[in-house]
């Protein structure tokens, strides 16, 4: 800010005069270039392991697929279990555990009931504006048959 006083002009902070484009070029390749590298150091560490080394780690991932096998049939169990005492299908229960498979089997259960008859102010009676002229004729003959309904 001295210099900048003093001849009235501010100072260049280290002109930047980096080309941008060509070191984004740069970083973009290097991956690539190193790609081939990582790739021989993944089969070199693979050839450097022993039988032994490969047989565990082939066996542990077999394990791992026969307990995320388990789980899954137990949750498909436990699913059916919930359909087969709530009356909804297997396909629409949702959960990850049994509680949860309950809460959404009541939850659409009581969704899926079908209402009652719809209420109305006057039960058994229709509304006198019901229907066109043709019904007029229908509803004096039940009237005729049945009573006047009052």
């Amino acid at each position: 800010m001295a210099d900048e006083q003093e001849n009235g002009k501010p100072e260049e902070e280290g002109a930047d005069t980096t080309d941008w484009k060509a070191m984004a070029r740069k970083w973009e390749a290097r991956p690539k270039e190193n790609a081939g590298k990582a790739r021989a150091y993944d089969e070199l560490q693979e050839q450097s392991k022993t039988e032994l080394q490969r047989v565990q780690e082939q066996a542990a991932a077999y394990k791992r697929r026969v307990e995320d096998l388990n789980a899954k049939a137990e949750l498909d169990r436990a699913r059916a279990r919930v359909a087969k005492e709530s009356g909804v299908p297997a396909e629409l229960i949702l959960g990850a555990d049994e509680g949860e498979m309950e809460a959404n089997a009541k939850a659409l259960a009581a969704w899926g009931k079908p209402s009652s008859a719809p209420r109305t102010s006057r039960p058994g009676r229709f509304s006198a504006d019901a229907g066109d002229g043709r019904d007029a004729a229908k509803r004096e003959l039940a009237r005729q048959l049945f009573g006047s309904g009052e």
